[in-house]
């Protein structure tokens, strides 16, 4: 009798250990961006494209020098997240001293920059992106940060305010991504 309450009671054991990796591997499994394990190194660098609030299409200055990488800040004038988000203007300087592009891309017309709040300054806005394009990203938190190589792969990516540990992340992903293209 008691051998037979102590084997039901580790088969229950058992299942319950069982059942709760499944869930935890179903929560990592949905959560992975499937598709970047998949995609192909791109041989020609990729922009989103769409249009400014001003509804001009989306272009780059041909003077501006060859890529490291892009950048896209999902963000808002009006996200007090986006104001207090220090450790964001922490990284501009490294971005601009290695040739990132930076789009700000907004959830909103409505809720463009004026010029002057513009960080960096050489930033491009894009209210209006293909819908294909955005759908790879989550692009559901104001402020997100995604950062990509030149070949268009995401190197970083981080949903909400960047701390110390965040700026230090995205710093490493930068230099190997350099390191990696000399």
């Amino acid at each position: 009798m008691k051998e037979k309450l102590i084997g039901k009671l580790t088969t229950i054991i058992l299942a319950a250990i069982m059942a709760f990796n499944a869930i935890i591997l179903a929560r990592i499994w949905l959560t992975m961006d499937i598709d970047s394990f998949y995609r192909e190194k791109k041989t020609e660098y990729t922009l989103p494209e769409g249009f400014t609030p001003a509804n001009t299409k989306i272009s780059w200055d041909e003077s501006f020098p060859a890529p490291s990488g892009w950048v896209v800040r999902y963000a808002s004038s009006g996200c007090i997240y986006c104001r207090l988000d220090f450790d964001w203007e922490r990284l501009i300087p490294l971005l601009e001293r290695l040739n990132y592009r930076v789009i700000l891309l907004l959830p909103e017309e409505e809720r463009a920059f004026e010029e002057e709040q513009l960080m960096p300054e050489t930033a491009q806005q894009a209210a209006f992106v293909k819908m294909d394009w955005v759908k790879q990203f989550r692009f559901t938190v104001t402020p997100t940060l995604v950062i990509f190589d030149n070949n268009g792969r995401v190197i970083w990516h981080h949903e909400g305010m960047l701390n110390d540990e965040d700026y230090e992340s995205a710093e490493k992903a930068i230099s190997r991504n350099i390191k990696g293209s000399v």
